[in-house]
C-alpha cells in the first residue's frame, strides 16, 4: 500500500489561512491609524508653532490641512465662539427653522429617550448659585411654575461645551414659546464667565457658577476620584417639569445637541403636542 499524504492544503507554501488574512488586515488598519495620527500630530505641532494670522499667505500642504481642521473644529482657532460654531457644523446639527408647531408635529426623527437617573420622576434638589454678575439665582425661583432645562457643561474653555450653549441660544425663542427656562452651570468662576461674555457676548439665559461642583455631584454629573481614575465630569442635560420633578436626563462625554428632542419632551410634559387629527382637518 502506498503511504498516504497527511498534509492539508493549509500546509502548502503560499497558501494563507483566514487567521493569517485577519492578522494582515489588522496590521494594515493599525498602520493606517498610525499614519493618520502621526499626520494629525504634525498638523497640531504646526498649528501651535504658527498662529493662523501669521501665515495668511501660506498655501502649503500643512496650512491647507490646518484650514480644513479649523473648519471642522479639529484644532482651535483661538476664538471659542467660532470653534463652537465649527463643531456644530461638524456633527451635522441642522438648525431649526420651521414654526414650533411644525417641529413638534414631525414624527421623525424620534426623540431621544431619557437615560436612567436616580432623580428621575422625583423632585429635584434646589440650588442657589451666583451668575456672572455675582447675583445668586435659585432653581426654585427661575423654575417657579415653569419647566426648566438644566445644562451642566465643563466650562467656557471647552468649545464643545460652548457649542451646546450656542445651539440653545439659537433656538431660545422655541423654548420661550413653551414657557421654558434654560440654566447652564459649570465650575467657572463668575469672573471668568463675565470675561468670556465681554469677549464673545452674553447668552439669553442664566449661566451659573458651581465652583466646588457640589450641585454637579448632586445631579450625578461628577465622578469623584478613585485609586483607579481621576475626578471626571460628564456633560449633563436635564428637563424639570413645572412641578419640580425630573422628567428627562442625559449624561455623557459629549454635549447633547438635539434641541428637537428637548422641545418635544417639554411640549409633551405640558400637554402641548399638536393633535395629528386636528391638523389633517
Amino acid at each position: 500500500m502506498l503511504p498516504t499524504n497527511s498534509s492539508t492544503s493549509s500546509d502548502t507554501p503560499g497558501d494563507s489561512t483566514p487567521s493569517d488574512e485577519r492578522e494582515i488586515g489588522t496590521r494594515v488598519f493599525l498602520g493606517f491609524l498610525f499614519v493618520v495620527a502621526t499626520f494629525y500630530a504634525v498638523v497640531l505641532i504646526y498649528h501651535a508653532a504658527n498662529p493662523p494670522q501669521s501665515t495668511a499667505a501660506d498655501s502649503g500642504l500643512l496650512e491647507r490641512c490646518r484650514q480644513i481642521c479649523m473648519k471642522y473644529g479639529l484644532v482651535s482657532t483661538g476664538n471659542l465662539r467660532r470653534d463652537a460654531e465649527s463643531y456644530i457644523q461638524a456633527v451635522h446639527v441642522q438648525p431649526l427653522t420651521n414654526a414650533l408647531s411644525e417641529i413638534l408635529s414631525q414624527p421623525e426623527p424620534t426623540p431621544v429617550s431619557s437615560q436612567a437617573h436616580a432623580l428621575l420622576h422625583q423632585s429635584v434638589p434646589d440650588f442657589s448659585l451666583p451668575d456672572d454678575q455675582q447675583t445668586r439665582q435659585s432653581l426654585s425661583n427661575l423654575g417657579s411654575n415653569r419647566p426648566v432645562v438644566v445644562v451642566f457643561y465643563l466650562g467656557y474653555g471647552c468649545s464643545h461645551c460652548v457649542a451646546q450653549l450656542v445651539a440653545l441660544e439659537k433656538d431660545l425663542h422655541y423654548f420661550r414659546e413653551l414657557d421654558a427656562e434654560i440654566i447652564a452651570i459649570s465650575a467657572d468662576s463668575p469672573e471668568h464667565t463675565a470675561q468670556r461674555f465681554a469677549e464673545y457676548g452674553r447668552f439669553g439665559f442664566p449661566v451659573l457658577s458651581d465652583a466646588d461642583r457640589a450641585v454637579a455631584s448632586q445631579w450625578q454629573c461628577l465622578h469623584p476620584a478613585t485609586d483607579e481614575s481621576p475626578e471626571l465630569m460628564d456633560h449633563g442635560t436635564f428637563i424639570v417639569d413645572r412641578k419640580g420633578k425630573l422628567i428627562w436626563a442625559c449624561r455623557g462625554k459629549e454635549p447633547f445637541l438635539d434641541n428637537r428632542t428637548l422641545l418635544k419632551v417639554l411640549a409633551q410634559s405640558q400637554g402641548l403636542m399638536p393633535n395629528p387629527v386636528a391638523q389633517r382637518q
